[in-house]
């Protein structure tokens, strides 16, 4: 054996080192990360977030043996309540399994942001970027209070993006594979059953592709294409579908989860009303994303009008049609959450590689030589300036045990509730605002929680919970309120005949305050 092919071989074995150490660096940084970020951190005594709060029940519901939709009306994926359900298994009673599920699902966005930059950035500058991904994922106008649907979607949609970017680096001007298709199936079943309209990107993708290969009359791949990429979505389907066919809740699957979200959530809008609105909300989504937004067009501008990342026509036009598609999924619907613009952030991550290339090729800002002892003195460098940057854009830590130290409403009505034997609650005229998981109650009623929805569009809701109250069908109600209002004068059939108040608090949520009210059912 020769001694250059012996220092090669050398060479290798450090550089698996490298990145396997730092494989172990990024999981413990996205742990650490994740506490000071996410109210679901053990740093915290409650997740404020009412989303939040609501796949936690129908997760719970679901381990307890009810049906989502059937037994608890919620309108998001199936996936995203497992996912909740496996928080409730590792954790009963908070947001600490959760927390490691939004950690883990940290730690997944940073390696693949990391293999990616790889692609076409040096060890130290591609790890870098992944350091440095975090403040464009972690920005409170987007990210919010952590554990929306959109964090856990985000390690699927890189990986579709690695894997398209590492055919494009490894396998220029050959056919994609058939285990690519069935990946990327796999990963297009998995978004479809945590939210649908993440599938944008998808739908770009392969749009794209339809059109190139029918410009080339490859009629065959096109086949080969669909095929293979319907087999991973069947097999990301077919437990879902199992599930609620043993449970006789198809019917409940479709009419909530497709048809509700299609027609009833989604606004009624013609086709280009639809597009003018997409566009005027992606603008001002982008405007309260000064950060993303001058990442994304970096990125955009840089992988689409020069030559120095793809070699050819094809690859851009895919990642343009990705990036389109992905926002008009997002915002199509005529809907502008602040925190639907997470999904978008994985397109920073080219922006952030565009500002490494530069970096790259100025030596004197980051030498390629960097000793191993100084590669890491700058990673741990960088990571605690990341930590401090990005207390500048979320500011949740306001809300931890360290600064709130008064006891949360929901505390303190558990504290009511729990008195009683097998106590049952409703969640009156609002989101799930916490106090099942607070009270250890799983809801009885299907309609546990009022939907942003429109009373007119969908009566059923209101309607029912209207009933919940005139039954006396549970033993207390939680309403909230204008702070103003007296509690004598809610204005909710027959609550004053059938409840009364036995505790009342005033609480601030996103600098708002509201008055909560505990009713208790009249003893007989």
């Amino acid at each position: 054996m020769s001694d250059g092919y012996s220092i090669k071989i050398i060479k290798k074995l450090v550089h698996a080192i490298h990145v396997n150490l730092f494989a172990g660096f990024l999981f413990l940084y996205a742990f650490f990360i994740m506490l000071f970020f996410t109210q679901s951190s053990p740093f915290f005594a409650l997740n404020n977030w009412d989303d939040a709060n609501a796949f936690f029940t129908v997760g719970k519901g679901m381990a307890l043996g009810l049906i989502p939709y059937k037994d608890l009306f919620e309108q998001k994926g199936p996936l995203l309540y497992a996912i909740y359900e496996l928080g409730y298994l590792i954790s009963h009673t908070n947001f600490f399994g959760v927390y490691l599920l939004e950690s883990m699902a940290m730690f997944f966005d940073l390696l693949l942001a990391f293999k990616i930059a790889k692609f076409y950035l040096n060890w130290l500058p591609a790890a870098l970027v992944s350091l440095f991904f975090p403040i464009l994922i972690l920005n409170q106008s987007a990210f919010y209070f952590g554990g929306s649907a959109e964090e856990f979607a985000i390690p699927f949609l890189i990986l579709f993006l690695y894997l398209i970017l590492r055919h494009f680096k490894l396998f220029h001007g050959k056919p994609f594979s058939k285990r690519f298709y069935i990946v990327s199936g796999l990963i297009i079943g998995c978004m479809l059953w945590i939210k649908f309209t993440f599938l944008g990107g998808c739908i770009g993708f392969y749009i794209a592709l339809f059109i190139i290969l029918a410009g080339q009359r490859k009629w065959r791949e096109l086949a080969k294409a669909a095929f293979y990429t319907l087999i991973g979505l069947v097999l990301s389907s077919v437990p879902w579908l199992i599930y609620f066919g043993v449970n006789h809740a198809l019917n409940d699957l479709f009419a909530v989860y497709f048809k509700f979200n299609l027609s009833t959530y989604s606004s009624q809008l013609t086709i280009p009303d639809k597009l003018i609105n997409s566009a005027l909300a992606i603008g001002a989504t982008l405007n309260k994303n000064v950060e993303s937004k001058i990442m994304f067009l970096i990125g955009m501008a840089d992988f689409l009008l020069t030559w120095k990342y793809f070699r050819s026509r094809a690859e851009k036009w895919m990642l343009f049609s990705i990036a389109v598609g992905l926002i008009l999924g997002v915002y199509i619907g005529g809907r502008e959450y602040v925190y639907y613009f997470l999904i978008v952030t994985p397109l920073t991550l080219f922006g952030l590689i565009a500002v490494g290339m530069f970096l790259q090729k100025s030596k004197r800002l980051i030498p390629h030589d960097t000793s191993g002892k100084g590669k890491w003195m700058t990673i741990i460098f960088f990571a605690i300036v990341t930590i401090y940057l990005c207390f500048g854009y979320n500011t949740n830590i306001q809300s931890s045990r360290f600064i709130v130290k008064k006891m949360p409403v929901q505390k303190q009505f558990a504290a009511i509730i729990d008195r009683q034997k097998n106590p049952t609650l409703l969640n009156y005229g609002f989101l799930d605002g916490g106090f099942y998981l607070a009270a250890h109650i799983e809801p009885d009623v299907r309609y546990f929680e009022k939907q942003n929805i429109d009373h007119t569009l969908y009566p059923e809701n209101m309607n029912a919970q209207n009933q919940y109250v005139r039954e006396g069908k549970t033993q207390f109600v939680v309403v909230r309120s204008d702070m103003h209002l007296n509690p004598a004068h809610i204005r909710i059939p027959d609550i004053h005949n059938l409840y009364h108040v036995v505790a009342k608090q005033i609480q601030i949520l996103n600098g708002r305050p509201s008055l909560y009210l505990l009713f208790q059912k009249n003893a007989r």
